[in-house]
Parts: structure tokens; C-alpha cells; sequence
């Protein structure tokens, strides 16, 4: 089903958000208390039986609204109404975070017809909007895990931000490869590649990520190539006039470079653009394409994005907004037993307890950590 490459091998976990502990629930702020749906990203590895829950996925976000809506997982009060505009409060049990997710829905299912176009995405779609809450700190807690705008890791300046997923940004000619390479021309360059993990993994440990380089999850930080706006072709022949960004970038994820770019990396990428002396700030182009939008160029074309900062502490980003399309391809069954039959009368504790998601326990689970206490008696 995934192709065979990391950015097709996910699985979403959605659930209903539930019943939760009244005097649990009164001590927390407004926006903690607001949401309708619980959603667990599951990163599967290529080469091996790697389950990874180390952080979230931005692209696989834009369909957890609509999913949820057509599955029948939200309040009733969400279908009071059969046409309009719906907006679905998520929460992502891998980092903690929120998020806002807010779509059109027509005949009483999510809209997937629409003019919104997407660089990277064939055909148009319905625009979807997604809007994280407070979009850093989703694995250290900090925005500037090092507590520096600037680091030496390996030898090499880079900016080690924690936005929506924790990332690394060093600056493409630094390291001697060509900031618009497309992903293709990455196998032509092992050697960089292997001098590119080797950063990242030295700079997860800086970030606190993980205590040693051998424990760093293959999916964050993700690394990224980062120079100034110029005039290049991308993976459908486009020209980008240099005009037309604001900045370029290329990310690799476990030595594989994306088509596109990354959600939350994007996310990431609009947070270390909002803080002055970091290594994307200082590549940004001295006028903006559109004021108040980061435009970022990537192998697919372009990408719009905005994180708005918290006006008195100047680099804590209080949200940022993208928009996305997303459409249902198929529904069916896949057969994961050895015997590859269906397996009847198998038990589960799915919805018996509504104190918190079997995600988040799965969560938790997978890190080596305890979750009985999530079901503990009220």
C-alpha cells in the first residue's frame, strides 16, 4: 500500500475524543478542553518493522477532519446541519498539540470537489483549513530545544527548531550541495547524504531528542537544505522565477529527500522565519512575496504558510495556518495475520472506557512508558 517510500507508509488512528474527568477537565485552559477527536500518527518503516510514533504528520492532518465527519465520530450537534462550513478540534496524542480543522461539507458528507490547488497534488480540490495551536515544543517543549538561534553541530552552523515537528536547518552551500537539487539527484550524492544524517543525528542529541545517536528516531528532525530564492525547475519541468518565493528549501526524512515538503516542517520553517538570527531568517528574501506569508519554495513548486508570534515574547509562536486538500480513495479491508484470513470474535476495549484514547496509550506504549494510569478507575 505505501510504495514502498516513507511519505506513503502512514496509518492514522482516529477515535472520538470522549468523556474525560470532570475535575480533570476544569483545570485545564479553553482551548485544551475544546476538541472533538483524537488522532494518533503511525509512521511505518521501509526496510524494516519500525513503528514510529515520534511525532506527527502535517499532510495526513488535512484528512482527519473530513474522515472523522464521514465516519460518524463527532458530537451530534456537528450534524445539525447538512451544508456549511464545519471546523473539527483535533488533538494529536503523538505531540499533545491541537489543531483546528475547518471544511466545507456538502449532502451530508465533507466536500472533496472544489478550485483549490495544491503545487505537488494532482487535480483541485476543496480547501481545508488547518490551524495549530501553539505550534512548538511537540517533542523538547521549547521552541530553541539548544536555547541558541544558532548552533556549531559537527562543525557546521545550524538552527535546531522545535515548531510543529522538530527540525534542522543548515544552509545548502554549507555543506556543497546545490539548494534547488531535485530528489532524484540525491542518489547521485551518498556521500552528502551520509554527512547530512550525521548532522542530524549529532543535532537531535543537542536537542535533547534522544540521549544517544544510535536512539534517534529516523523521522524527527527532519533536516533541511536551506538557500536563497532563485530561479530553478522543479519535478514538473515549472520554472520558479526567483520573484516567487521567499525561500527554498529541500527536506529529507531518514536519508530520503521529499517531493514536496513536509507539513509540519513548512510549519517548522514559518516558525524559524519569525525569529530573528536563525539560519531560515537570514535567508529570506528582503521582501516578502505576500505580506504577512512565508512563500517557500520546494521540489514541487510552492508553498504558503504563516505563523503568527506571541507579541511580548517575540519568538513563541502562538499559531500557523495552511491549506490543504484531501480526498477518500478507497475503503476496504487489509489482511496484517500470518494466514492472512480474518480473524473473528476477536476482543477489544475500544469505546468501553471514555477517559482517554487507546492512541494515546499506543503512544505511550511504543516509547517505553507507562499507560494503565490512563484507565484508571474515576
Amino acid at each position: 500500500m505505501g510504495a514502498g517510500i516513507s511519505s506513503l507508509s502512514k496509518i492514522c488512528l482516529v477515535e472520538p475524543y470522549g468523556k474525560r474527568n470532570a475535575q480533570e477537565e476544569a483545570e485545564k485552559s479553553g482551548d485544551e478542553q475544546e476538541r472533538d477527536i483524537d488522532y494518533t500518527f503511525v509512521g511505518l518503516g521501509i526496510e524494516n518493522d519500525e513503528v514510529d510514533v515520534a511525532g506527527n504528520c502535517g499532510n495526513i492532518s488535512s484528512a482527519i477532519g473530513p474522515y472523522a465527519y464521514n465516519a460518524g465520530l463527532l458530537p451530534p450537534g456537528v450534524y445539525a446541519e447538512n451544508d456549511g462550513e464545519v471546523t473539527v478540534k483535533i488533538r494529536n496524542t503523538n505531540t499533545g498539540k491541537l489543531i483546528d480543522s475547518t471544511f466545507w461539507v456538502v449532502g451530508g458528507q465533507a466536500a472533496v470537489v472544489g478550485d483549490y490547488t495544491i503545487d505537488g497534488v494532482t487535480g483541485p480540490g476543496s480547501k481545508i483549513k488547518l490551524d495549530f495551536k501553539r505550534p512548538y515544543g511537540s517533542k523538547t517543549g521549547k521552541v530553541l530545544p539548544t536555547g541558541k538561534r544558532v548552533d556549531n553541530i559537527a562543525g557546521y552552523r545550524v538552527s535546531c527548531v522545535d515548531g510543529a515537528n522538530p527540525a534542522v536547518f543548515i544552509r545548502a552551500d554549507d555543506v556543497g550541495i546545490d539548494g534547488t537539487i531535485l530528489p532524484n539527484d540525491f542518489n547521485k550524492l551518498p556521500d552528502k547524504l551520509a554527512l547530512l544524517e550525521s548532522i542530524r543525528k549529532a543535532a537531535a542529541v543537542a536537542m535533547g531528542i534522544a540521549p544517544t545517536e544510535d536512539l534517534v528516531p529516523r523521522s524527527i528532525p527532519k533536516i533541511g537544505l536551506v538557500s536563497q530564492s532563485s530561479s530553478h525547475p522543479v519535478l514538473s519541468g515549472q520554472i520558479l522565477k526567483t520573484p516567487q518565493m521567499d525561500i527554498v528549501i529541500r527536506f529529507l526524512s531518514d536519508t530520503q529527500p521529499h517531493r514536496a515538503i513536509p507539513v509540519t516542517a513548512a510549519l517548522t520553517t514559518a516558525v524559524a522565519a519569525r525569529i530573528p538570527g536563525t539560519i531560515v531568517e537570514q535567508m529570506l528574501a528582503p521582501e516578502p512575496v505576500i505580506e504577512g506569508v512565508i512563500t517557500i519554495g520546494h521540489a514541487s513548486g510552492r508553498l504558503q504558510i504563516n505563523a503568527t508570534m506571541d507579541e511580548k515574547s517575540k519568538i513563541i509562536p502562538v499559531s500557523a495556518t495552511v491549506y490543504r486538500t484531501a480526498k477518500r480513495l478507497f475503503e476496504g479491508e487489509v489482511f496484517w495475520s500470518d494466514k492472512g484470513e480474518k480473524e473473528e470474535g476477536t476482543n477489544t476495549v475500544y469505546g468501553s472506557h471514555g477517559r482517554h484514547s487507546l492512541g494515546l496509550a499506543f503512544v505511550l506504549e511504543s516509547r517505553g512508558q507507562e499507560s494503565s494510569h490512563l484507565f484508571g478507575e474515576e
